[in-house]
């Protein structure tokens, strides 16, 4: 493998100023006629603003995010840490297009829900509706709890985006909606797979500001798939092709942005490179554009016998993903995550899903709903 490394220290020490000044540009609330066509890409893009500070990133995420998702109500931006199964503890909140009276109980009217009602979006997978999560579809329209608070208002349901980890903490976008309706598969594979970005992105800014867990450079790579310089993890056997190969696909995810499929889109550009790497754009100051890896490895907790794979693999199941989702999440093999989940179920004793789930959340001392579905 051929390396330039001067050419990437210096890509890496002359685009932080630049990068800075990209990332923390001020925000701009796409037009309504965007809303048709829905720039997703632009949403993954925003979740990656690593320099912008919490409320800059959030906000960003909150403007991307509703010329897509607004019908009529706004849309409610929110980071919240959890302990799986019960309610999560928003700490920070971003509202667009959200009418005042509206706005002023939003918050309220979350906490005045049952406390296992709070949990359930952060356990029925990256999305799903009020209705859908309650297993209600023409009888949620007599929902207590959203005829005393929000149906003056128009609002019948809501979308919940839900960008967990198992370690957790994340972030998520709500929205509310007029009429009652479960979302469509393909509706929900592709906001998982944008939920999936919006837990990396925040996962590696956390860590970005924790000197003693900041996540290494460990290669970089032009646009064109060309690897200037790998190093660690990066000069494993196969690792330079992979990384080129994503980069490829995320060039691809980009220049075809407007196009319909958008699933196609997402598909190209993982959470994850082999369950390890986020790629980054890195400017130099003539705006000339690098793309750096760096590890930001999901670190959940777990029983002793698993391995962080495992640990990996069985957290994102119990927060709701499905096999596919997690192999999204982690940028791995749909028949690797499978293998996992069988091994972790073996090493358990036990033969089901909500098994395994419950066996690793009590372990973890947690007794959330669990999902009974065979492993597979």
């Amino acid at each position: 493998m051929n390396t330039e490394t001067g050419s990437a220290d210096r890509a890496l020490a002359r685009g932080r100023s630049r990068l800075a000044a990209a990332t923390i540009a001020p925000i701009c609330v796409p037009s309504r006629g965007a809303m048709a066509n829905g720039d997703l890409i632009g949403i993954v893009e925003a979740a990656y603003h690593v320099e912008a500070d919490d409320a800059q990133w959030l906000a960003g995420i909150a403007a991307a995010c509703r010329p897509v998702l607004d019908d009529g109500f706004g849309v409610c931006a929110f980071q919240f840490e959890h302990q799986m199964g019960d309610p999560p503890r928003i700490v920070r909140v971003t509202k667009l297009g959200i009418p005042d009276e509206l706005s002023r109980i939003y918050e309220s009217v979350f906490r005045g829900m049952d406390r296992t009602v709070q949990a359930r979006p952060f356990t029925h997978g990256p999305c799903t509706t009020g209705s859908q999560m309650m297993g209600q579809r023409a009888e949620f329209k007599d929902n207590e709890h959203m005829k005393r608070h929000v149906h003056q208002f128009g609002m019948h349901d809501s979308l919940w985006i839900t960008a967990a980890e198992p370690s957790g903490s994340g972030c998520g976008i709500h929205a509310g909606r007029a009429e009652i309706r479960w979302a469509s598969r393909a509706f929900r594979e592709r906001w998982a797979r944008i939920a999936a970005h919006l837990a990396a992105g925040a996962r590696i800014r956390r860590r970005l500001r924790d000197a003693a867990a900041l996540p290494r450079v460990e290669a970089v790579v032009a646009p064109d798939g060309k690897v200037l310089h790998a190093e660690g993890a990066a000069t494993e056997p196969g690792a330079v092709e992979r990384l080129r190969h994503a980069v490829l696909g995320v060039e691809a995810a980009r220049s075809r942005r407007e196009q319909s499929d958008a699933l196609a889109r997402l598909n190209g550009w993982r959470g994850l490179v082999e369950g390890r790497w986020s790629l980054l754009d890195q400017f130099e100051s003539d705006g000339r554009r690098f793309v750096v890896a760096r590890e930001n490895v999901p670190r959940p907790p777990g029983p002793g016998a698993f391995t962080m794979r495992e640990r990996q693999i069985v957290g994102y199941a119990a927060l709701g993903h499905d096999n596919k989702i997690i192999a999204y999440d982690l940028g791995i093999a749909h028949a690797t995550v499978k293998v996992l989940m069988a091994r972790a179920a073996a090493k358990l004793g036990v033969h089901t899903r909500a098994e395994v789930i419950s066996a690793y959340l009590a372990a973890c001392g947690e007794t959330p709903e669990a999902a009974s579905q065979s492993v597979d």
